[in-house]
């Protein structure tokens, strides 16, 4: 776990502590994904506990939460959403009236909408591109080292 609970809530997290489980394992798989499991091996435990890395996951979370809210205001607030108490899917509300209007994009243009802010990948470069363990080695670099 390269966040643990109480470091997210210090950062100005509200997930409850399960929720932040899954999306935290979802993050973390996603860099691991980017750095081709290297934080996994020895010459990267100092980057495990880095601030930087700490921060990146803190982001990726917040897009994960995000994503899963664009999700769940598409299907009009079932299916996708993962411990949301927001009503995503309502663009306007009147009172006396009783009128609600609905968001009526498809998921697809509402991802369309929310990659265009920022994407996994800007979110990782951000964070992580400096990082670089005792060998001059890059966190980020897209090949494989000898010996990996």
């Amino acid at each position: 776990m390269y966040l643990d609970y109480d470091t997210y809530v210090e950062y100005g997290g509200t997930l409850d502590e399960t929720t932040f489980e899954d999306l935290e394992f979802d993050a973390e798989s996603t860099v691991n994904w980017y750095t081709f499991n290297r934080l996994k091996r020895d010459e990267w435990e100092d980057a495990r506990y880095s601030v930087e890395l700490k921060r990146c996951m803190y982001q990726l979370i917040r897009y994960k939460q995000m994503e899963n809210e664009l999700l769940s205001a598409s299907t009009g607030g079932a299916g996708f959403g993962v411990g949301w108490t927001k009503e995503a899917g309502i663009t306007r509300e009147s009172n006396d009236g009783v009128t609600t209007t609905y968001n009526t994009l498809s998921s697809g243009e509402l991802m369309a909408q929310f990659n265009g802010a920022k994407s996994k990948e800007d979110i990782m470069y951000r964070y992580l591109n400096g990082i670089m363990n005792e060998l001059g080695r890059s966190l980020l670099y897209r090949g494989i080292y000898p010996g990996e």
